[in-house]
């Protein structure tokens, strides 16, 4: 009786820190190893950038099948897409705060590359972008990036207007073609029971911050303008 090895790859593109595992099957294309015929067992393993804007208001993303397998059978979506219409402020005063708390470490969601789900944050990663000196750089232009891992003058400054609506945008995203708020992934992988998220699992279903995020994606308004000194 032939013996088939066949790669298997779970995706879990809000984890923290997934292990690095040697590839049994390389390239995804998998031989019997009794000497027989080659067998095309190739499992595609997709990970996405996050949404980029685009010049005419949509976005779009880009995919890469970590197995190269050659075929798009289960493909995401790369857009053009529009966002769902839901409210930045409601997102400012109650779900970035707990994105906050919980998600931006640089280990985690606070990295440019690499992942779907990027936070920008105050003492966290900070958006490149010119903005007006302080301290000893008084009277200067000064790259607010340079402030990334810090909680003093650049990387305490408040969220800028780009790292708010890239912080938004991002968050959003993970509701394209859904409509129910709690089969969005923003939810699934933290959640406890939820996706896999390399055993980091945030809150229970029905727990305040759960709830948060799940009142906002499913089209909560704040009814205010959110005071954002705080965070």
């Amino acid at each position: 009786m032939k013996r088939w090895t066949l790669a298997l790859f779970a995706l879990a593109p809000l984890a923290c820190s997934d292990p690095v595992k040697e590839d049994p099957c390389p390239l995804g294309i998998c031989t019997d190893d009794g000497g027989g015929d080659a067998a095309q067992g190739c499992v595609e393993a997709w990970t996405c950038t996050a949404w980029t804007k685009q010049n005419d208001g949509t976005y779009t993303r880009t995919c890469t099948d970590a197995n190269a397998c050659g075929t798009t059978n289960s493909e995401p979506p790369l857009g053009p897409v529009t966002l769902p219409n839901l409210d930045l402020d409601d997102y400012k005063c109650k779900v970035e705060p707990v994105f906050d708390k919980s998600c931006a470490m640089l280990g985690c969601h606070g990295t440019e590359v690499g992942r779907p789900f990027k936070l920008y944050a105050r003492g966290r990663l900070r958006h490149s972008e010119m903005v007006d000196g302080i301290c000893l750089d008084t009277g200067k232009k000064i790259d607010l990036a340079t402030g990334t891992g810090t909680v003093m003058c650049y990387g305490w400054l408040p969220h800028t207007d780009a790292e708010w609506q890239s912080n938004f945008d991002i968050a959003r995203s993970f509701m394209v073609g859904i409509t129910d708020p709690n089969q969005s992934d923003l939810l699934m992988q933290p959640k406890v029971g939820g996706k896999a998220h390399a055993g980091v699992h945030l809150f229970q279903q029905g727990d305040a911050d759960y709830q948060a995020i799940a009142d906002w994606l499913g089209g909560a308004k704040l009814g205010t303008t959110c005071d954002t000194k705080g965070n």
